[in-house]
């Protein structure tokens, strides 16, 4: 294991786009589809160098079936200069045409996409190549967004009733 104090990576995303950018400069820039079969088998328990930090994501992936990989590598793979990072209704359209028999709906993307990256966390701050703060939850943002909303709607109903 990794020492707890220092981390390779701040975020996940972080590690994420290093692992596929790393994996598009191995491959001569002709990337395919990630499989589950590239994954290595074991991690590295003290990473030296950007092979070892490759092979420990990638290790973290582990246990994604053939989707969160493809969207993983959709959402988080190289982009060069002046292209812009592919968004979720990107990936969605991609997903689409790379997988024709299976109906991609947005919402389902950002699930997938969800739990992909949980798995991911997981892995790495188990490694210790992140840190192990915990990051706040998407339940405990909508429920912030949906008490303002509320007040919002009560404050307003108060102010037509003035008139």
């Amino acid at each position: 294991m990794f020492d707890e104090n220092k981390t390779r990576f701040r975020r996940a995303e972080e590690a994420l786009r290093f692992y596929f950018r790393l994996r598009e400069l191995l491959h001569s820039g002709r990337t395919r589809r990630l499989v589950a079969e590239e994954l290595p088998a074991d991690a590295c328990m003290v990473a030296a160098n950007a092979i070892d930090d490759y092979q420990c994501i990638g290790w973290c992936m582990r246990g994604l079936d053939e989707i969160a990989l493809w969207l993983l590598s959709e959402l988080y793979g190289p982009s060069c200069f002046g292209v812009r990072r592919r968004t979720f209704s990107h990936a969605c359209k991609a997903g689409r045409q790379e997988f024709p028999d299976h109906e991609f709906r947005l919402r389902e993307v950002g699930i997938v996409h969800e739990h992909a990256l949980g798995v991911v966390e997981r892995g790495l701050r188990r490694l210790g190549m992140i840190s192990v703060c915990q990051r706040q939850s998407a339940h405990d943002c909508r429920r912030r967004i949906r008490t303002v909303g509320k007040r919002g709607h009560y404050q307003g109903r108060r102010a037509a009733n003035r008139r």
